[in-house]
């Protein structure tokens, strides 16, 4: 099997295999045109050495067209572009790669068919161009997140060797033209293994099933090879391989250990020392340093759990050989302290201006004098539109009131998309599109949908407000801080 010769290959020898990527002073190049697109500018998100993301900015003319040259990239890496619902999902860059990409871009699914990519390097991405449009074409509805466990499997094969295929007709031959071919041909190869695994993973996580069967499942039905060296600091050449190690792969480990003892869920900061005492050499030192960030951005609520949480984090911390590890960690916490202290209950809530879909600008602080119910949403969020039955309940109960407003705002979205979802919810309350992402950044929306109340002088009085779903919760709040 040429697969599995070179997945070892890659374990015994990857500094052959992915000897190519190292530094080049060559630039890269994109340009290319996206008629109809309803963006002025696009990113080129690029991965950096710590896992974290940064951007390189594409400006597009009124007719679409763009150009962009760039010596951020240092190395070969799948990238994407895109901004809110336009997207060009896994593209292969490389120093010296010269891409001209084309597309309509009236909306998400007609540029994912339309889209063309051609030049120097396009080789390679002949990949990612042959699977979108044979997955268009069969337009597979199966829902293998949410199935049994022959039907998974069943997917999972047909998907392996739909990828085999075209990877075996893109990569297996040598090219003049793109000298990173034969990395991108490993690469991608790693990666679809990778992907099964994290269906897999992500089943079992699901699932009720006992510890021996859990185990079993994924042993049984995925390469041990990679099983067996599953931390192997080879793999972090595959961005893929960075989120499922500290995500679905931890998530695995930390499930069987609570079969075994239930009470560990709610020993805090046992995610960390599962890490420390399980992973191995660089990969575990990355995954530390991911998760201690994601708790810091995601779980720290008040001052007083920041402190707690430095002290919990200090003894991992302390162990790190990456000094930018330390000194990204510490930008966190300065950067979450004064988010906290921006927000904190009873300061004044941000002011925005914004659009509405009527063409109205609105300020908030027009709204003064009146109890404001923020909703932060978005139209691809399924858990946010599920509130809108329930919003509309409760605007018609108090629409006449001028005690209250209620003013919904699109946040990290594209306008197109958001005035589609406004036609069909048909939501009567105020709706603002959040075009800059001033209030996305400003009310620090890391999760939707997200709901704020803000009281008649224009203060916060609850940065994460019941839901209109929560009912009576919410309305005696409401009737609480309108009565004053």
């Amino acid at each position: 099997m040429r697969v599995a010769i070179g997945l070892l290959l890659i374990l015994c020898s990857g500094s052959v295999l992915f000897g190519q990527a190292k530094n080049n002073t060559q630039p890269l190049i994109i340009q290319g045109r996206i008629t109809n697109c309803p963006e002025k500018e696009l990113e080129l998100r690029l991965l950096d050495n710590n896992g974290k993301y940064y951007f390189d900015t594409i400006n597009l003319d009124e007719d679409g067209n763009f150009y962009l040259k760039t010596f951020k990239v240092q190395k070969p890496q799948i990238a994407s572009i895109g901004k809110h619902n336009i997207q060009v999902q896994n593209v292969f860059i490389a120093p010296g790669y010269n891409l001209t990409i084309t597309g309509d871009g009236s909306d998400g699914p007609t540029l994912f068919r339309t889209k063309k990519i051609v030049g120097a390097g396009a080789e390679s991405n002949k990949y990612n161009i042959l699977l979108d449009s044979i997955l268009f074409i069969r337009k597979d509805t199966t829902k293998w997140y949410d199935t049994n466990d022959g039907d998974l499997l069943s997917y999972l094969d047909r998907s392996q060797k739909l990828k085999d295929s075209i990877a075996n007709i893109v990569f297996e031959k040598t090219s003049n033209r793109d000298k990173y071919l034969g990395y991108f041909g490993t690469l991608v190869r790693l990666e679809n293994k990778l992907k099964k695994l994290y269906m897999l993973l992500l089943h079992v996580n699901s699932k009720d099933y006992s510890y021996e069967k859990t185990v079993s499942f994924v042993n049984n039905n995925f390469d041990k090879k990679i099983l067996n060296n599953i931390y192997h600091e080879t793999y972090f050449h595959s961005t893929y391989y960075k989120g499922l190690i500290g995500g679905e792969w931890l998530n695995y480990l930390l499930n069987l250990d609570y079969k075994k003892d239930s009470s560990l869920r709610k020993q805090k900061g046992y995610n960390l020392k599962k890490v420390k005492d399980t992973y191995k050499g660089k990969v575990q030192e990355y995954v530390l340093f991911r998760r201690i960030e994601s708790e810091i951005i995601n779980e720290v609520e008040s001052i007083e759990g920041l402190n707690e949480y430095k002290s919990l984090f200090e003894p991992y911390i302390s162990t790190f050989t990456n000094n930018s590890f330390k000194e990204s960690i510490a930008s966190t916490f300065t950067a979450k302290e004064a988010e906290l202290i921006r927000t904190q209950i009873g300061k004044p809530a941000p002011n925005f201006t914004l659009q509405s879909n009527l063409g109205n600008s609105h300020s908030l602080k027009d709204f003064k004098g009146k109890v404001v119910y923020l909703d932060l949403w978005a139209s691809w969020c399924g858990p946010c539109r599920e509130e809108t039955p329930s919003f509309k309940l409760l605007y018609d109960k108090y629409k006449n009131d001028n005690r209250i407003a209620f003013i919904g705002i699109a946040v990290h979205n594209g306008i197109n998309e958001w005035k589609k979802a406004l036609e069909i919810d048909k939501p009567e309350w105020l709706q603002l599109f959040d075009k800059d992402e001033t209030v996305w950044k400003a009310y620090v929306a890391n999760w939707i949908p997200k709901f704020i109340l803000i009281d008649k002088q224009g203060n916060i009085v609850n940065f994460d407000a019941p839901r209109p779903s929560d009912g009576k919760k919410l309305e005696e709040l409401l009737k609480q801080e309108m009565a004053k």
